[in-house]
């Protein structure tokens, strides 16, 4: 019996892990396209100079008009912006939390979907409780109950103003900056009313430099020049993967992992064709580190050796695909 519980929690874990690399998000909304992107996306959002130089606006704002006047309260002006900073840092952090736990533990396929005032709403509330306690700190205000249920309500509705605004201006232009088109239900959409020809020129511009063109053996070479990655040199057979993430590389080996700063293009101007694959936009894959590709009616992933589950971009899904034929590859 005790066996069987710890076979079933691991079965549990496992499936957490798995919903948590594979899954997607997609949050709604009263207005706009809802986007659509995995918490890997999400965190590169968040690491963006456009973000962080939004969340500093939002702080020097709220600094500046003085919000629940917590300076006239005594509090001092360098107090009052490390409390909003804080508050900013905190509203983010639960927001995340909740995105990363729904995407783990809600029931669903491949896209599970929520309205974006439950994780909001949720972060504002614990938010207000952290500044108000902070704020009894170091002004002469209250921390109670009366002071809570008086600033909730203001908060949720600043909360949500400043969110808006980031969902219908900021993101956008990250999503256009990092080129992750996290606004995917649009493009679907739009799909069916391009123009026949202009799909082959699409895919035949997106995977000019796709080391997967050509997987066959002969496009292989064996070939003893090292691969140069932020400075520092690769034998290609000992590369695993790579994945980027914004401005840096995460270099796996036979021996371990790095994080470089560079471009995944860098490396795709240096291996051979037929010597990986790219599934995404973000990530190559050494030949000899698939071990499977995971078929599904809305995204395939691929299967690495090391227990690692790669996202196919659904613009390449034919391509890995074909190539997984080429390989020898189990599809499942």
């Amino acid at each position: 019996m005790k066996n069987a519980t710890i076979y079933k929690g691991l079965i549990g874990l496992g499936k957490i892990k798995d919903n948590l690399q594979s899954r997607e998000v997609q949050l709604f909304d009263m207005y706009g396209d809802p986007p659509q992107f995995t918490l890997h996306e999400m965190r590169l959002v968040f690491r963006t100079r456009i973000f962080l130089n939004y969340a500093a606006a939002v702080v020097l704002l709220l600094t500046a008009f003085d919000t629940h006047g917590y300076r006239a309260g005594g509090m001092h002006l360098a107090a009052n912006v490390f409390l909003w900073a804080v508050c900013v840092a905190c509203y983010v952090t639960v927001y995340a939390a909740v995105l990363a736990a729904w995407v783990a533990l809600a029931p669903g396929g491949r896209v599970v979907r929520l309205f974006r005032l439950v994780p909001m709403t949720a972060a504002m509330s614990l938010t207000t409780v952290v500044v108000l306690a902070m704020a009894a700190q170091y002004s002469m205000l209250a921390f109670g109950m009366p002071a809570l249920m008086r600033h909730i309500p203001y908060n949720l509705l600043l909360s949500f103003t400043f969110e808006s605004l980031l969902v219908l201006f900021i993101l956008p232009h990250i999503d256009t900056s990092l080129g992750l088109g996290l606004y995917r239900k649009a493009e679907r959409a739009a799909e069916p009313a391009a123009a026949p020809s202009a799909a082959p020129a699409a895919v035949t511009e997106e995977w000019i430099e796709d080391p997967v063109q050509d997987p066959s053996p002969a496009a292989e070479p064996a070939s003893a020049r090292p691969v140069v990655l932020g400075g520092k040199s690769f034998a290609l057979e000992d590369l695993r993967y790579v994945k980027s993430e914004e401005h840096y590389l995460r270099v796996a080996t036979q021996t371990g992992q790095q994080t470089l700063r560079g471009r995944l293009g860098d490396l795709i101007a240096q291996v051979p064709a037929g010597a990986g694959i790219q599934p995404h936009r973000s990530w190559w894959v050494a030949r000899a580190a698939v071990a499977g590709l995971k078929r599904g009616s809305q995204s395939d992933v691929l299967l690495l050796e090391e227990g690692i589950r790669v996202p196919v971009a659904r613009g390449r899904r034919a391509q890995v695909r074909e190539t997984a034929r080429d390989w020898q590859i189990t599809e499942h």
